[in-house]
């Protein structure tokens, strides 16, 4: 499995649904101008999630068009193929999730009280 943050993994999954919704699978989805496909790239250790997009044709043949960088933060810098109101759709989408996956989950633990030899 691919390995990036955990903010752009949750963006993923939100790119992933779009294309469960549209296609039925989980990297293809119907664009403005298009069908459109998106293959994961190598993994970053600096946790962002990187990867081409290619143009589906109508004879079912694809052709490179662009790219997509998800930074570890989960910010979209470059998505070919999706609009700028699905970036912010899909990061808002992730980021209310995480805020309820990770922030009920961190406990601050309180300091031991020290022990002290009499």
């Amino acid at each position: 499995m691919y390995k990036c943050s955990a903010k752009a993994q949750l963006v993923m999954d939100q790119v992933r649904a779009r294309c469960q919704s549209d296609t039925q699978t989980n990297n293809k989805w119907t664009g403005r101008s298009g069908n459109y496909m998106y293959i994961m790239g190598r993994e970053n250790a600096d946790g962002k999630a990187t990867g081409v997009v290619h143009k589906i044709a109508e004879d079912s043949s694809h052709k490179l068009c662009g790219s997509f960088k998800i930074m570890s933060d989960g910010i979209i810098t470059r998505f070919t193929g999706l609009s700028k109101a699905d970036w912010n759709s899909f990061m808002n989408s992730a980021e209310a999730e995480y805020k309820v996956k990770y922030s009920e989950t961190e406990t601050v633990e309180e300091p031991a009280a020290e022990k002290v030899a009499v």
